[in-house]
């Protein structure tokens, strides 16, 4: 019942579109980039540096080797900090402790 209704509305609007003939309806316009925008502090896609060869590494480009090493000490050290934590939940005061206490 719908579509009967709204099937000769939907068939004017594509005629009136059909005769646009261009799909830049807003036409193609030729904009100087502005002075803000030009002397603007961030960078451009063009300012972006090339990548160093493959195997060379420097301050920007850390060494791989590098990052195994930090995971490697970063893995020790949680494996001590892991035992050292069970160590930490057992209770301050023994069972003869408490006892001394409650007296």
């Amino acid at each position: 019942m719908v579509c009967r209704r709204a099937g000769p509305a939907l068939l004017t609007l594509a005629a009136v579109l059909a005769g646009c003939g261009t799909t830049e309806l807003f036409g193609t316009y030729d904009v100087p980039e502005s002075p803000e925008v030009a002397e603007a502090p961030w960078p451009r896609l063009v300012d972006t540096p090339t990548p160093p060869p493959q195997g060379t590494y420097g301050p920007g480009v850390p060494d791989p080797a590098q990052g195994v090493a930090v995971v490697s000490d970063l893995t020790s050290v949680a494996t001590d900090s892991a035992a050292r934590a069970e160590t930490l939940r057992d209770p301050v005061l023994g069972e003869s402790d408490l006892k001394q206490l409650r007296r």
